[in-house]
C-alpha cells in the first residue's frame, strides 16, 4: 500500500507514528480545513483499485479548540434527561422566486419527515417531540427554554437550512433558519448562547426543504461551523453534529437514522465509534444502496465535541 500525497501532507510520517495506536483522533482544523472531512482522505491504494479511507483506521471528532476537550469533559453533568428526542424540522418559508419545482420540494419535505418519525417513533417513540412545519419557529424553540423543557431531551435535532454571516438579510452571525423568519427572526448564535440543553448530541442537519431571502440550504462551515458548534456546547451538549454540505436524502437517512439507531442498540458505545461504524457500513457497500460507498455521501457528515 502506498500513501497518497494529501494524507502525507496532513498527516506525515512523524505524526502518524504518534497516532498510530490511537483509538479516535481529534482534529482541530483551521481556515479551509474547515470544509475537508477528514476521514475521507486516502490513506492507501490497494490491491484491485481499492481505496482505503483514514475512517477505515480510526473513529474521528472535530473540535474548535484543543483545550475545549478538557472543558467539556470537566463541566458538571446534570441529571440524566427523561425525553429521548426532539426534533425541529421541515420550517415553512415565503415563496421562494428561484424554486419553481413545488412538487420536488414537497416531496422532499414528506421524505425528511418520515425519516424523522422512523427516527423518533422506531427508535424512540416519542411523536410529540416532533416540531414541524410552522411550529418548527424560533418562538416554539424560546418557549421550551422558558419553560424549562429544552433540557428534558437527550437528543435534539435541528433539520434546517443554515446561513453564514452576512449571506442573508445581513445576518452578522452563523444562524439557524427556522419557520417565519422575517417575522420571528433567525435562530442566531447569540440566541443559541441563550438556551439551557442538557443533551448528548445536537444534530444541525441542513437540507434543501427551503428557502429564506436569497440564499437556499447553505451549510455550515468555517467562522458558521466554530461558532454555533461553541454555542451550543455552552448551551449544554458536549456534541454537535454538522453536514458540511447537502447530501442526498436517502444517504442522510442512512446516516442520521443509522446513528440514533446505533446509538440505542449500543447504549455503551461512543459516538465516534457509532458514526464510524455507519460510514464502514456505507463504505463497504451495505447501506441501502451500493452507490453510498462514494464519500461524497457519508463524508459530509461530521461531529464536533467529545467523542467519548
Amino acid at each position: 500500500m502506498s500513501l497518497t500525497p494529501l494524507y502525507q501532507t496532513l498527516l506525515p510520517e512523524a505524526v502518524h507514528q504518534l497516532i498510530k495506536d490511537a483509538e479516535i483522533l481529534y482534529i482541530v482544523p483551521t481556515g479551509p480545513l474547515y470544509g475537508l472531512p477528514f476521514g475521507a482522505l486516502v490513506s492507501a491504494y490497494k490491491a484491485r483499485r481499492e481505496i482505503h479511507y483514514l475512517i477505515e483506521d480510526y473513529a474521528i471528532s472535530y473540535l474548535s479548540s484543543a483545550s475545549l476537550l478538557k472543558i467539556l469533559r470537566d463541566a458538571e453533568r446534570k441529571t440524566q434527561p427523561p425525553e429521548p428526542f426532539l426534533a425541529f424540522a421541515d420550517p415553512e418559508y415565503p415563496p421562494c422566486e428561484i424554486d419553481d419545482e413545488k412538487g420536488a420540494e414537497t416531496v422532499a419535505q414528506r421524505r425528511t419527515k418520515s425519516n424523522l418519525k422512523w427516527i423518533n417513533g422506531g427508535c424512540f417513540n416519542r411523536i410529540k417531540a416532533l416540531y414541524l412545519g410552522p411550529k418548527a419557529s424560533r418562538s416554539s424553540v424560546f418557549a421550551l427554554n422558558e419553560q424549562q423543557q429544552l433540557d428534558d431531551y437527550r437528543y435534539v435535532m435541528f433539520s434546517v437550512p443554515a446561513v453564514i454571516p452576512y449571506r442573508v438579510n445581513q445576518i452578522e452571525q452563523p444562524a439557524l433558519i427556522l419557520s417565519n423568519p422575517l417575522t420571528e427572526g433567525y435562530l442566531t448564535m447569540a440566541d443559541v448562547f441563550a438556551l439551557t440543553l442538557n443533551a448528548d448530541l445536537v444534530n444541525l442537519s441542513a437540507g434543501n426543504s427551503g428557502c429564506a431571502g436569497d440564499s437556499c440550504s447553505e451549510n455550515v462551515r468555517g467562522e458558521g461551523i466554530m461558532g454555533l458548534t461553541r454555542a451550543f456546547m455552552y448551551a449544554g451538549t458536549s456534541r454537535v453534529a454538522v453536514t458540511l454540505w447537502s447530501v442526498d436524502l436517502y444517504s442522510a437517512k442512512d446516516l442520521s437514522v443509522g446513528l440514533f439507531t446505533h446509538l440505542k442498540a449500543n447504549h455503551h458505545q461512543n459516538m465516534a465509534h457509532a458514526l464510524r461504524e455507519i460510514k464502514l457500513k456505507m463504505i463497504q457497500g451495505k447501506a441501502s444502496r451500493r452507490q453510498y460507498a462514494n464519500p461524497y455521501h457519508w463524508a459530509a457528515f461530521v461531529v464536533y465535541g467529545d467523542g467519548q
